[in-house]
């Protein structure tokens, strides 16, 4: 009897503990589909290794990417590269890559805001006070996060050389998370993609905009792509950051980016509540583990293939 309640004890414990980490909760804002490509491994490893609840807010459909759709006309079997009939197609197909990189990355679900894609630029101003309908697009955002009651919100670095889209996308994050009332409000990060080799990105605020103060100017945390697993340490995450990039055949620019960067990077922004980086640090902390075995290859299948190699 004693033994019974012994086990009936541990397997609650577990239970429970299942229960909690799988009912933690991230959102991600983005302004395109493919955004999400610049913190996929961390998505992926927060969705797949951690059983976290992933869901995606995209703003636009991404139509203005149709520059860079050649190979993808032939693949689609549609006219892609003209300006009309792209804005025509492209916002399903980029939905459906979406769905299919989701898929990739165990998101849970996606949001859409179906906002207008103009064009490429560098100002937050033109998607803000021309392209976008703001007022719905906070409302919809709103709406998600009170109802979804989301532990971390991630977002992109608003860089001032990154895309106006971008930017956007995350000062409303920002804006929205900003206007929870304080018992409820998520963590809120901003991410950057780096290879190893570059120089270390600084950011401490985009200029004019106080809300992206970060606590301080380098990354608080980072999730390396390069951390070696499986079969003689021969593969990485490396693997899965190609694989998602991949659904996104309509963005030949994007696809160009294969094997790029090799750290995902996040700066804390100052806005989160006094120990938020306590909560962040056991996060990322989490993130930084690997369930996959290492190790070196197998001895005996080496040595009873070099045996027939020189037989």
């Amino acid at each position: 009897m004693k033994k019974l309640l012994f086990l009936l004890l541990i397997f609650s414990f577990f239970g429970l503990a299942a229960f909690a980490q799988a009912s933690q909760r991230v959102l991600v804002v983005i302004a395109h589909p493919d955004d999400e490509s610049v913190l996929s491994v961390t998505l992926y490893k927060l969705a797949k290794e951690q059983q976290v609840k992933v869901d995606l807010f995209v703003i636009t459909n991404g139509e203005a990417g149709y520059k860079y759709s050649t190979l993808a006309e032939q693949y689609y079997g549609c006219p892609l590269t003209n300006q009309a009939a792209a804005r025509k197609n492209l916002p399903a197909i980029r939905k459906k890559e979406l769905r299919e990189a989701g898929k990739i990355l165990g998101l849970n679900h996606i949001f859409y805001g179906n906002q207008h894609d103009s064009h490429f630029s560098l100002n937050e101003h033109e998607p803000l006070d021309t392209s976008w309908n703001v007022l719905a697009v906070k409302k919809q955002l709103n709406h998600v996060l009170v109802h979804g009651h989301y532990d971390e919100v991630l977002c992109l670095l608003p860089e001032q050389s990154t895309h106006g889209g971008h930017k956007a996308a995350t000062l409303l994050a920002l804006e929205a998370v900003s206007e929870l009332p304080v018992s409820s409000r998520p963590l809120i990060l901003g991410a950057a993609l780096r290879d190893k080799g570059d120089t270390s990105i600084k950011f401490n605020q985009l200029k004019n905009y106080d809300l992206t103060r970060t606590i301080k100017d380098g990354p608080s945390f980072t999730v390396d792509r390069t951390v070696s697993f499986g079969y003689g340490n021969k593969t990485n995450y490396k693997i899965v950051a190609n694989w998602e990039l991949a659904a996104h055949k309509s963005q030949g620019a994007t696809e160009m980016t294969m094997n790029d960067g090799d750290l995902e990077e996040f700066w804390l922004f100052a806005l989160n509540l006094p120990g938020s980086e306590n909560i962040a640090t056991k996060l990322f902390t989490n993130l930084s583990r690997s369930p996959y075995s290492t190790g070196e290859p197998d001895t005996g299948q080496l040595a009873s293939r070099s045996k027939k190699d020189k037989d």
